[in-house]
């Protein structure tokens, strides 16, 4: 049996180095559009394709004495695209209008952590919830980590009627 072998950065660097050495002759000689195309080749790839999250809202934890005041369900989309994250979703079921809604993050999935966006929701007990969000890289950890949330708060239940965590494994 072979053993695999993998590349050094010797012939990387030299690989590199050689055609460095080319486009600098070439742009030397008033060839400088073949090198350029070269490297916008090199640059342009193809951006990775967007990933999107599908997640449910469902009622927030319910104690004995507020359970009449939480009602409803949803679900949401959420797309990566870079470090831009846009949801789309509906809603419906609500006992009381919405009064906002809002991306969270807490540090863990189940923990409640601070508001980062507020969200643009329809007012009425059923509608819809949109909204885009520039995430920095702490975000975009959390949100691998499953910390990030949505949050839709109501006059009946105003730290959140329905909540959906944005779970990783449910890349689509």
């Amino acid at each position: 049996m072979q053993t695999p072998t993998f590349l050094s950065l010797g012939p990387v660097r030299s690989t590199a180095e050689r055609t460095a050495r080319a486009l600098r002759k070439l742009s030397g000689k008033g060839a400088f559009l073949p090198g350029a195309c070269f490297i916008s080749l090199l640059l342009g790839a193809a951006p990775p394709a967007p990933a999107s999250f599908h997640f449910r809202l469902s009622p927030g934890p319910r104690l004995v004495g507020t359970r009449a005041d939480r009602s409803g369900g949803g679900s949401v989309t959420a797309t990566l695209e870079g470090s831009k994250l846009t949801l789309k979703g509906s809603f419906s079921g609500l006992l009381a209008v919405p009064t906002g809604a809002h991306l969270c993050m807490g540090l863990l999935p189940g923990v409640r952590g601070p508001r980062l966006a507020d969200l643009t929701i329809s007012p009425a007990t059923a509608g819809t919830l949109s909204g885009t969000v520039q995430l920095t890289t702490e975000q975009l950890a959390s949100l691998h980590k499953g910390g990030l949330y949505v949050e839709i708060d109501s006059g009946k239940a105003p730290e959140g009627d329905l909540w959906g965590w944005i779970m990783p494994q449910s890349v689509g």
